[in-house]
């Protein structure tokens, strides 16, 4: 599993939760009203109740297989993709982490900071320690928006975009999942997704985890303990 998340920057897996148990992240999530909106952020601290259902048995074993000596989520986000509300996502990279408050670190750049949150790129070596996993809660399909990725590419570093739009170089895979199935990739991999083309929601747990502290005494704005 690790070899071919490290080699394509991807990884499909299914059958990770049994219908039940996404009927029971389903139901918790309607009791909070989360059911009703296109996304929330900081699903984990928000709603501290989901952890027990998200870190199963099943899922915190792929994780160890991950990442055997440490790893902590440091974002968490609930979003929906529903027939009425739909949209394009262009190509790019997920480039930025979100922090507590600004500090001068070298290789941290293009700090944006709010009330919420200090939003900022970290250099390469920090990316490249985040992988993020995808709970799948509704069968995604092409026609309904699933992910498209360009394999190998986070191999490459940062892209500079508008150079890669004129050639697109790269071989593109569709995720294509199944209801509580999980995919695996790392944020550094060019990723984009179209419209819905049918009548079905594509609601998906986005959970990102780190195998590195941050340096200089920066702090992540959202870090959720969990037992391995």
């Amino acid at each position: 599993m690790t070899t071919e998340l490290e080699r394509s920057g991807h990884k499909i897996i299914e059958g990770v939760y049994s219908e039940r148990e996404v009927d029971d992240i389903l139901a918790l999530l309607n009791s909070k009203g989360v059911e009703k909106k296109f996304g929330v952020r900081e699903l984990l601290i928000k709603y501290p109740e989901i952890s027990g259902k998200i870190f199963t048995e099943k899922l915190k074993n792929i994780i160890k297989q991950i990442c055997p000596k440490y790893s902590q989520p440091i974002k968490s986000i609930y979003f929906d993709k529903p027939p009425n509300a739909n949209w394009i996502v262009n190509w790019h990279q997920d480039l930025t982490i979100n922090l507590k408050a600004k500090k001068d670190v070298p290789g941290y750049k293009n700090w944006r900071v709010n009330e919420e949150r200090a939003v900022v790129q970290p250099d390469r070596k920090m990316l490249e320690s985040i992988f993020t996993i995808r709970i799948h809660l509704d069968d995604c399909t092409r026609e309904n928006g699933a992910l498209r990725v360009i394999k190998s590419s986070h191999a490459e570093g940062i892209i500079e975009i508008k150079n890669w739009l004129k050639n697109k170089k790269g071989e593109e895979h569709i995720c294509e999942v199944r209801k509580g199935g999980l995919l695996l990739m790392r944020p550094l991999i060019l990723h984009s997704s179209r419209r819905t083309e049918n009548k079905m929601n594509r609601r998906v747990l986005h959970i990102e985890l780190c195998e590195h502290e941050l340096p200089a005494g920066l702090e992540w704005k959202e870090q959720v303990l969990f037992k391995k």
